[in-house]
């Protein structure tokens, strides 16, 4: 089946309160309530629209499939997110205006 999964998503953003950041974002409480507490059974079109807006993804990117491994779905694996600030743990000022370039820079 699919599920919606936020959880990827916001720990690649380093945010620490899902639900604050949706409602800060938008959201109503209930929606980010439903949204946080990562049971959602069920998402209009109106909000998946909304939150690809705001993480700036596809819809490809909120869902995963939690079914049967066999299944073609089960096949395509979404990476952990990384632990951004482990990555740039003890880089210089240099080597960090270096990444801020090349990110604003899209390379």
């Amino acid at each position: 089946m699919l599920v919606l999964n936020l959880k990827r998503l916001i720990e690649m953003r380093g945010v620490k309160q899902m639900r604050s950041y949706l409602v800060n974002h938008g959201f109503t409480d209930s929606v980010a309530r439903t949204l946080a507490s990562g049971e959602t059974k069920m998402v209009r079109l109106s909000t998946l629209v909304k939150l690809c807006e705001l993480f700036e993804c596809t819809p490809n990117e909120l869902l995963d499939w939690q079914g049967d491994p066999r299944h073609v779905l089960g096949q395509v694996s979404k990476s952990k997110a990384p632990d951004i600030w482990k990555l740039l743990e003890g880089k210089s000022a240099l080597e960090l205006e270096e990444i801020l370039k090349r990110i604003a820079n899209g390379d």
